[in-house]
């Protein structure tokens, strides 16, 4: 488990799926992520749920993002991986909008961001968000990502957002405290 102050991020459990289907059926959030609602029944989405636990995609780590009191507030993740280019994609969603413009979603890709650049030997992580979205914008450029070029994507225009090692190790401990693992330790454990 990788702990900051107000944010935890944790491996994805079974006792997920619930939440997971709420969110993936609401429609403002799947607008959000350019996403089509989920359609199938809760019963197919929970198999294949606990199919995808017991087998991680190749080149994916993903994590459920907590508060400090345990409650489930949302889903980040680092997704196609490369190790041979040196980068991956990362992306996050807050479902719980009782957390939104708070900096829950600043927190948790900054624990994820620490994960990936202190487990891996990647160079470089990129995101697209929507070019209207700019609350994710803004909670990106927080974490350090500079926007680099517009692309369509399904029919959408995206802004692709990157961040290279380099300046995440300039700028990874400007505001926070780093990181503690379970237990109070002051061993760097993810950002």
């Amino acid at each position: 488990m990788l702990t900051r102050v107000r944010v935890r991020l944790r491996a994805k459990r079974t006792e997920d799926v619930a939440q997971d289907y709420a969110w993936g059926q609401d429609r403002e959030l799947c607008e959000l992520e350019a996403a089509i609602p989920i359609s199938i029944p809760f019963s197919d989405y929970q198999r294949l749920f606990a199919m995808e636990l017991r087998q991680e995609p190749k080149g994916c780590v993903r994590f459920s993002i907590e508060t400090s009191n345990g409650e489930h507030i949302g889903n980040c993740m680092c997704y196609q991986m490369d190790e041979g280019k040196g980068e991956a994609e990362v992306g996050i969603l807050i479902g719980n909008r009782a957390y939104w413009d708070d900096g829950y979603g600043v927190e948790a890709i900054d624990l994820l961001l620490e994960h990936v650049f202190t487990t891996t030997s990647l160079d470089k992580v990129y995101l697209h968000t929507l070019t209207w979205n700019y609350r994710a914008q803004r909670c990106f450029a927080k974490c350090g990502f500079m926007p680099c070029k517009e692309e369509p994507r399904w029919g959408r225009r995206f802004l692709v957002m990157e961040l290279d090692r380099r300046r995440w190790e300039v700028g990874r401990y400007k505001e926070d405290p780093p990181p503690q693992q379970e237990g109070g330790s002051n061993q760097v454990a993810g950002d």
